[in-house]
């Protein structure tokens, strides 16, 4: 009897490790079909296209605080923006604001919503709880980022732990470690 319990504990216990390592953020994750179509809608534009689908990019490239990872440079479309952003809702099928990389290539997508007493919202099967505010968006917030990864994976960002690509990188950081280095 105390092996059939022991052996009952050890399964639940790898069962519930199983469920921690899967919904672990810092692993990529295959894509809801929606977020695919998104991938397929924006990887790969040019600075061209995405001035074209009525995007800018705005300011610097975002590097993480703790100096690993970077959210990229923001490309905002300021009609998705308004739209959303001051009544608290996220449209899944259009996302305010591309991130893009070192090449200003687009490495992921990104939604803010205010904080209009709403409470935690979902999207895409994410639970997305309200944030503190941030230099450009200084007001409690709810924020969701999704980071494109190879094999068609994803990186899904709802906190600000988890907001930045661990992998992303800033030019301006670069030039910087490079010339520090040398």
């Amino acid at each position: 009897m105390l092996l059939v319990t022991v052996a009952a504990l050890t399964v639940a216990m790898l069962a519930l490790a199983g469920i921690a390592w899967a919904q672990d953020a810092s692993r990529p994750v295959d894509p809801p079909p929606q977020v695919d179509q998104l991938r397929q809608q924006f990887e790969g534009l040019t600075a061209e296209q995405i001035a074209a689908e009525g995007y800018m990019p705005e300011g610097p490239c975002v590097a993480s605080p703790s100096g690993v990872g970077a959210m990229g440079i923001h490309a905002l479309n300021p009609e998705l923006l308004e739209a959303q952003f001051p009544k608290g809702t996220m449209d899944p099928a259009n996302p305010p604001a591309l991130l893009l990389d070192e090449n200003e290539e687009v490495m992921g997508v990104e939604w803010e919503a205010a904080d209009v007493g709403q409470g935690p919202m979902e999207m895409f099967g994410q639970t997305i709880e309200i944030q503190p505010g941030h230099p450009g968006v200084e007001e409690s917030h709810y924020m969701l980022h999704i980071y494109f990864k190879p094999d068609g994976k994803v990186l899904f960002g709802t906190d600000p732990q988890t907001a930045f690509d661990p992998e992303g990188v800033c030019p301006e950081a670069s030039a910087t470690a490079s010339s520090s280095a040398g």
